[in-house]
């Protein structure tokens, strides 16, 4: 699915920092990174994203340029 470009944003967060759980999902880590999809591997991260894309209605989002942050 990453591949044919049907994903617009992984969020894969290990469960611990153990090698086993950083190795589960590395292939998915990698091909996002590699097909330039964002990925968010932080829960506190994904927490707030979802927060604030939800608090927000779809007409209430713009696109901006970074000059204007």
């Amino acid at each position: 699915m990453l591949h044919k470009k049907e994903i617009d944003l992984v969020v894969n967060i290990p469960k611990n920092l153990s090698s086993t759980e950083l190795s589960n999902g590395y292939k998915i880590r990698r091909a996002a990174i590699d097909l330039n999809i964002p990925l968010l591997t932080n829960a506190r991260l994904a927490s707030a994203f979802i927060l604030a894309f939800t608090s927000m209605s779809i007409d209430q989002i713009e696109i901006r340029s970074w000059d204007e942050y």
